[in-house]
Order: structure tokens, then sequence, then C-alpha cells
């Protein structure tokens, strides 16, 4: 790793002790990227205290922060080294995923084991597979990876000249399914009007204006894939809601990895009948927004809630909601017939 020079004399073995331990605990007054990329630097100091305050002040940075710092032009090492400290934060390693100086190491090792999400993200980036063809191999071992997701990687490969056809690998007259994300190697200019816009979308804003938001709808659906699945982990909240319902189920079940979304906007999610029943499946595996017992009703009154998630959560309602249930002609008949159930047996006590 090159380290800038303006960073050495925070890491270098020849800065005092006392400088390095000040700069591993994160306080000094510089922007976040700098701060990451020291601490990345200097988890691997051979003093131990030095080596252990700086992965502790790693593992505490505020996960929107570094969702940010991961959408910059990181070195590798620096990308590697989050990836070793929040290998299980999912938002952050769809951010790795994404990023084009990862290198093909984190890269490979995301595609074998990493969360669907993410592999998924990995499997759909036509450059980064026609660069490495071999991360097809990694992909194949991931069990979150479907079967037919690598025979469509495959006969991508093969349709770019970067894997050797198998005689029974393409179909006569198949037809090849371009991947959805294209990531440049290269910056593209930058458009100053769009920059602006995409700050807006990613600032929280007490109030928006009906003009705001026709801009900011008009600017998410011109964004390419791989963009508005980074809008989906770093926008404000008209993005989110924008986002969630995009068609691509990457880019909307990425809304409810933003780790600045709020309970209050899951709780208007779980009460749409317009939402998809992957994004009420993804609600119902986060036990701390279950915690909230609104959270419970709305999606077990939703009829799109997947009906075991539902019958999972009858027994955790309390008595008049149960018997509203009973009643209600807006669910399934088997979670209805379930509700009327337990309230005859409580009328037996």
């Amino acid at each position: 790793m090159k380290i800038p020079s303006h960073l050495e004399k925070f890491v270098s073995l020849q800065t005092p002790r006392e400088t390095r331990l000040m700069a591993a605990k994160a306080i000094l007054p510089m922007g976040p990227e700098d701060l990451v990329t020291i601490l990345s630097v200097l988890i691997g100091d051979n003093d131990n205290e030095i080596r252990e305050t700086a992965r502790k002040s790693l593992e505490g940075f505020p996960s929107h922060i570094l969702l940010t710092v991961l959408d910059g032009n990181l070195d590798p090492v620096v990308i590697k080294a989050i990836v070793a400290i929040h290998k299980n934060n999912e938002a952050l390693l769809l951010m790795v995923a994404l990023n084009r100086n990862t290198d093909d190491e984190t890269l490979a090792s995301l595609a074998a084991s990493g969360p669907e999400n993410v592999a998924n993200v990995i499997a759909e980036n036509q450059i980064r597979l026609m660069k490495n063809p071999s991360l097809l191999e990694s992909l194949k071992t991931n069990p979150c990876v479907g079967k037919s997701v690598v025979e469509r990687i495959g006969v991508f490969l093969i349709s770019v000249g970067k894997l050797a056809p198998k005689p029974e690998a393409v179909p006569a007259g198949a037809e090849i399914q371009p991947l959805m994300i294209k990531i440049a190697e290269e910056a593209a200019p930058i458009d100053q009007e769009s920059l602006a816009v995409d700050a807006e979308l990613r600032k929280e804003k007490e109030t928006v204006t009906d003009a705001e938001k026709e801009n900011f709808y008009k600017r998410v659906h011109h964004l390419n894939v791989a963009e508005r699945i980074k809008l989906a982990l770093l926008g404000n909240k008209e993005a989110r809601d924008i986002l969630l319902k995009d068609s691509n189920k990457l880019v909307s079940s990425t809304v409810l990895k933003n780790p600045r979304i709020t309970e209050e906007e899951i709780v208007k999610i779980v009460y749409s009948r317009n939402i998809a029943d992957d994004i009420l499946r993804q609600v119902a595996n986060n036990k701390e927004w279950l915690k909230k017992y609104s959270i419970k009703l709305g999606m077990i009154n939703n009829p799109k809630t997947p009906l075991p998630i539902a019958m999972r959560l009858l027994n955790q309602l309390n008595e008049k909601d149960v018997q509203r249930l009973a009643k209600s002609k807006n669910v399934s008949s088997a979670l209805s017939a379930a509700a009327k159930k337990i309230v005859l047996q409580k009328e037996k006590k």
C-alpha cells in the first residue's frame, strides 16, 4: 500500500509512539477517509496497544460514514481492512462489491461466502467478471447463489469470449441476457448539476417541496443499477421512498440496509399494500424491528406477509388485536381461522 504523503507522519514506524497511539484513537482533526486510511495501516502496527486501539476505532466507526468512505477512491488495502473488521455488515459489503478499487482477492472471498445480495451484485457486475472470469468459480461455491444465476454468468462469459464454450453450454438460438451492473473502470466526466442533485438525495431534510420530489424522482430513474444500489445505501428518506418501489429486487431490498432508515419508515412499509413480499420477509428477519409492536401488528395485517411469518407473529398480539384479526376479511382465511381458535380457547377458560 502506498500511504499518502500527508498521512505518513501519523503511521510511520519512525513516528513517535504517542502520535501513532493518538492516531489509532481516531481523534485527529481530519476527514473520515483519511482517518479510515490511517486506522487501516495502524491495525498492522508492531505495537500491540496501537494495533488493538486502531482495530477498536475502526470497529466503532459509524456505518453511514463508512458507507460514504467506501463510495470513494480508496486503496484496496483499506477496503480489505474494512471487510476484515466489518465482515457481518451487509450494507458495507454491498458497497465494497460496488467499489471498482476492490481487489480480486477480496471480491472472490465475498463471491464465495458473502450474503445473497452481495453475491448477486458481484454476479451482475459485467466489467469485473470480464476482467476476472474466475469469479464465476467463487460464485459457484456460494450456497446463496442459484444455479440459474451461475448458468447466466457462464453464458455471458462465453458470449464475450472469456470462457471456452461447452457443447451443451449455449443452446442454439438462445438469447444472451446482459448482466445488469456495469461499473466503468474510469470515472465519467463530472456532471455538476447531477452532482448537486445527488448531494440533495443524500442529505436528510425536514421538509421537501413537490417540485423537489418530482426532481428527485426523475433523477433517480435516470441512474443505472449500480448507482441506484449505492443511493439505496446512502440516500435520504425521499430517495428511500422512491427506491423501495424499484422494480429491481437488488435495489429495493438494499434500501432496508441503509443505516439511516427509521422505525417510523419501517412501520409505514409494513402497513403498505403495495410493498413486495420479499421486503416484508426482510423486515421479519430483523429482530430489533420486530421488538416494536406496531411493526408486528402491521406485518400480521398485511395480506402480502407470507403466511408462516404471520402465523408466527399471531401469538405475540394482544387480546383485542387477535379478536380484530379473527373478524378481518383482509387477511388469509387460514390466519383469521387461527385467530378465531385463539379467541375461542380464551373464552373457554
